[in-house]
């Protein structure tokens, strides 16, 4: 998906035309019940099937375990162990049943250095918190489409935009 601040004007058009991933099996992390229930209401919205749910890293290590999963929404900011972390171990586990699912990271906090180690350890993208229903469906969206290894969805008052990020060279 090209970088775009029109990305919400498809807002009107069926979930099939957006690129919403409807068939994609869903897990979402975080230790803040709140959170899990907001993002399970978003995703809703969208059309989604209710994700499987985690309140931390070793639960959705748990859930990975058992299930085929198309895609991770995984907070960053968990104690005892982060999201960072836990991407670091999907990645690397011979225990997960898709080490290739999809994963986007979530935070209150947009540091620079913790969304440039998540895109390292192999996340897909960040959304920051608060996370809207277009913030949410674009994210999605470009992770559908996968035309960029990772993408930083920004949430501006003017719009969405997507920042791309070059495949990393070896």
């Amino acid at each position: 998906m090209p970088v775009d601040e029109g990305c919400e004007s498809a807002a009107d058009a069926p979930e099939a035309e957006r690129g919403v991933p409807v068939d994609w099996q869903f897990l979402i992390v975080d230790d803040n019940p709140t959170a899990l229930a907001t993002l399970r209401t978003l995703m809703m919205v969208l059309g989604l099937e209710p994700p499987l749910e985690a309140s931390g890293g070793a639960e959705a290590q748990d859930l990975v375990r058992e299930y085929d999963l198309d895609c991770i929404i995984t907070d960053l900011r968990m104690e005892p162990m982060n999201g960072t972390e836990f991407v670091r171990w999907l990645r690397h586990s011979n225990e997960a049943g898709n080490r290739t699912a999809r994963i986007l990271a979530i935070s209150a906090y947009r540091d620079s250095a913790e969304i440039e180690a998540i895109a390292a350890e192999g996340a897909d993208g960040f959304l920051a918190k608060p996370i809207s229903i277009a913030s949410l469906k674009a994210a999605l969206e470009a992770m559908a489409l996968q035309e960029s290894p990772f993408v930083e969805v920004v949430q501006t008052p003017s719009g969405i935009r997507l920042k791309t990020r070059p495949e990393k060279k070896p």
